[in-house]
């Protein structure tokens, strides 16, 4: 179809349609940028969900005594089952993974501004949703993993206020039988949660081509930008990222396949350990701070509550005009440190199943990343404001330079990774050396020893970048 053809063609439908905006219109050069799509990506991911699910409909059974049996019927004996199930339950990490990612790309970019603070809340909506996804498709194998973590999220629920936590539990989690359980997550899964995101997603569509791709926080990318048509060009574009991404799906599929845990049974949820999967395990983490036991989970609950709503309402929190985030150290702060801790919990509840955390282990942790984090952006942001004598050096430039130098001084990172491996190893070893109770002090000493060098070592490494930045801003 050639750009004219399609043109008439989007012309002809929006008349018949009578639609009052521009259905995809030709899109800035700016945007042709795979950041930009991580939300067309998330719909990719989602599309392949449904027609992967509505595939494995054909043999599943959503009862308590089928459930397991069919979905095992299905990797063992379909023709392709095993790689069926195995797309499906990648499709979904990478969905929430992309979910993620689009938010944070969107937070540091600063999307959220005016005129596009709705679009910001109704996309937090579509990731709750995501989420909630990703909640209602776990139990669906009844294994045994599956149904003793969210038995977990389940209890979560009775901490809400009495007033809303009955009608809330009835209504995700049925009558409180396991079989009443498994079938409102499945009608959930299949029928509400789809058709909630499809409703916000087209919504979303409707306001995305009313207001357009955000603008970059450059000046001078998009002065240079330059409409480009939907098609072919665009289409060819996002035609080849997302056949793309869903090669790279079924290879990793296909190389790491499913492996389903046992069935669930009172008595294998007994010798179990319940652990939520990979995208809950940062808040999981949380609630197993000693000070959250018992009526402390009130205050986790609360904390969490009051960070989503507070990312949900960024817009009108944030309501400055400027948009690059290396000229906004308060809200780049924020993010890094969020993310930071997001990876910290989240490797940390996968290293620690069932333990409760002493406050004074997690003060250190999670505080030591946030004032860690917080140190280097500040010296960060500070070099970037240094002066050449009369003339400030331009913040943008300057940090970018700084960020650069691993980069264009590749010589020097490649030998930094050497240092910082074995200073990783060793660190790790004198820690299971002198908690394991059988100490060897000549074993303890020459690990420390090679702690000690690498640790000078990558030291002296970024020294020399460190002066390599400042012959740069001289």
């Amino acid at each position: 179809m050639t750009e004219n053809q399609g043109r008439k063609f989007v012309e002809w439908f929006k008349d018949r349609f009578g639609l009052k905006i521009s259905v995809l219109r030709p899109v800035p050069e700016y945007s042709m940028n795979p950041l930009y799509w991580l939300g067309a990506l998330t719909a990719i991911a989602f599309g392949l969900q449904v027609l992967t699910g509505l595939l494995m409909l054909i043999y599943y059974v959503p009862t308590t005594d089928q459930a397991y049996s069919t979905t095992l019927f299905i990797i063992k004996y379909v023709p392709l089952g095993g790689l069926l199930e195995t797309v499906h339950l990648y499709g979904a990490y990478a969905m929430i993974l992309l979910a993620f990612l689009h938010l944070f790309r969107g937070y540091f970019a600063s999307v959220q501004k005016r005129p596009r603070e709705m679009m910001w809340v109704i996309g937090m909506l579509m990731g709750l949703i995501v989420m909630a996804f990703g909640l209602t498709g776990y139990l669906l194998p009844w294994t045994v993993v599956s149904k003793s973590a969210t038995d977990v999220s389940i209890g979560m629920l009775s901490f809400l206020p009495a007033q809303i936590g009955p009608i809330v539990t009835f209504l995700i989690a049925g009558s409180g039988t396991g079989a009443g359980e498994l079938t409102r997550f499945f009608d959930l899964h299949i029928v509400v949660l789809p058709a909630a995101l499809l409703s916000l997603l087209a919504l979303k569509l409707y306001m995305f081509e009313a207001h357009g791709a955000a603008e970059p926080v450059s000046v001078a990318a998009k002065e240079k930008s330059k409409d480009i048509p939907w098609f072919p060009t665009v289409y060819l574009y996002f035609a080849m990222i997302g056949a793309l991404f869903v090669a790279v799906l079924f290879v990793v599929a296909a190389m790491f396949p499913i492996s389903l845990p046992a069935e669930f049974t009172p008595q294998a949820a007994s010798n179990t350990v319940a652990q939520p999967d990979w995208y809950f395990l940062w808040m999981y983490q949380v609630l197993k701070f000693k000070s959250f036991e018992g009526s402390g989970i009130y205050l986790a609950l609360g904390a969490v509550t009051l960070a989503a709503l507070g990312i949900s309402l960024l817009p009108f929190i944030d309501r400055g005009l400027e948009r690059n985030p290396l000229l906004r150290p308060i809200y780049t702060t924020i993010g890094v440190i969020i993310i930071a801790e997001l990876l910290v919990l989240t490797v940390w509840g996968y290293l620690t199943p069932g333990q409760i955390i002493p406050d004074s282990q997690a003060i250190l942790v999670n505080g030591g990343v946030a004032v860690g984090i917080a140190a280097v952006s500040l010296f960060m942001f500070r070099l970037s404001r240094r002066k050449n004598g009369k003339e400030e050096i331009s913040p943008k430039k300057s940090y970018l330079r700084a960020i650069a130098l691993p980069f264009t001084n590749r010589s020097v990172t490649a030998v930094f990774l050497i240092p910082l491996v074995a200073g990783s190893v060793s660190f790790a070893n004198v820690v299971s050396l002198l908690t394991s109770g059988q100490i060897n002090t000549l074993v303890v000493l020459a690990n420390f020893s090679v702690l000690v060098v690498s640790f000078y070592a990558m030291a002296r490494m970024m020294r020399n970048l460190s002066l390599a930045q400042n012959r740069l801003l001289s």
